[in-house]
């Protein structure tokens, strides 16, 4: 369950990626490579733009805030992360 703890959070995430089959750790990682490559690149083509960096942490949250609000399994076909039901 995901908690206001980043670390926490991030010790959760761990754990569910440590249990997933190696073909889907694949695309996971696939997929935050991909985040992270956007990130990185806003960075570089806005640096130390207080502005840019507030709108990415501002996404960034919102994601989160999906991701741990999303309906149960079954509820809804919405669910982001069926591995925490």
């Amino acid at each position: 369950m995901f908690s206001d703890s980043i670390e926490e959070n991030l010790e959760t995430l761990r754990e569910l990626l440590g249990g997933i089959p190696p073909d889907s750790r694949r695309r996971a990682k696939k997929a935050a490579v991909m985040l992270e490559n956007t990130f990185t690149r806003l960075q570089k083509d806005h640096p130390k733009d207080a502005v840019v960096a507030l709108g990415a942490a501002f996404a960034i949250f919102m994601l989160a805030q999906r991701l741990a609000e999303a309906p149960k399994q079954g509820d809804s076909d919405k669910r982001l992360i069926q591995l925490l039901s």
